[in-house]
């Protein structure tokens, strides 16, 4: 008789028979790969944390190339580090979009400016603006947060040919600027921010107090 060639085929166990192990080895897996995700996103969090920062920091730097520091402080504390001021009540409903307060400071940590963030209403949200200041009251900078503006309209309110129309004006002025095309709303937002940065500078400095 002929041999029989075949081989017995052993049939294979499902792994969920196989007992407990390998369940426990892909929830290790698992959790591992959930781990990885999580650290993977706060990495890229606090990466874009620290570029954010590092953005805002230039920028002020370009506002006051001579300041050394800008504390990290509350919008109290900056003020009360500001020779001449007076405390004020920023909870008040006139200053509720105030965002903060912050000192510029020289080699010899003399106060040589200040800086005022607001964000009033625009076309997609609150837009932050932030207003340098010397001790003079005059302005000397304007750093404007567009981004969440439509591109090629809204976006172009924190270009130097809108802001720039701000420098060297002090807080009693008007701030009549002319717009930008077809972003009224947006350049809207900007001047009444520039008006409420103005208005707080007035108040903790002792101008048309009431």
């Amino acid at each position: 008789m002929p041999k029989n060639n075949k081989k017995k085929t052993s049939a294979k166990t499902p792994l969920i028979n196989r007992g407990p192990m390998p369940a426990l080895i892909l929830v290790i897996i698992c959790s591992l790969c959930v781990t990885l995700l999580a650290l993977t996103a706060t990495m890229t969090e606090d990466a874009i944390a620290k570029q954010e920062q590092g953005a805002a920091g230039s920028g002020k730097q370009s506002v006051f190339p001579e300041a050394v520091e800008f504390p990290a402080e509350t919008a109290d504390e900056a003020i009360q580090g500001i020779p001449g001021a007076i405390p004020i009540d920023l909870t008040v409903e006139d200053f509720e979009n105030v965002q903060g307060v912050e000192r510029a400071l020289d080699g010899e940590g003399q106060v040589i400016g200040v800086f005022i963030s607001a964000a009033t209403k625009a076309y997609h949200g609150d837009m932050p603006v932030t207003v340098g200041f010397n001790m003079d009251g005059e302005i000397v900078g304007l750093l404007v947060d567009a981004s969440q503006e439509t591109a090629g309209l809204g976006q172009e309110v924190g270009d130097a040919d809108f802001t720039d129309q701000f420098i060297g004006r002090t807080t009693d002025d008007s701030f009549s600027v002319d717009f930008v095309s077809a972003a009224t709303i947006s350049s809207v937002s900007v001047v009444r921010s520039v008006k409420l940065a103005s208005a707080v500078f007035d108040a903790f400095m002792g101008k048309g107090g009431e």
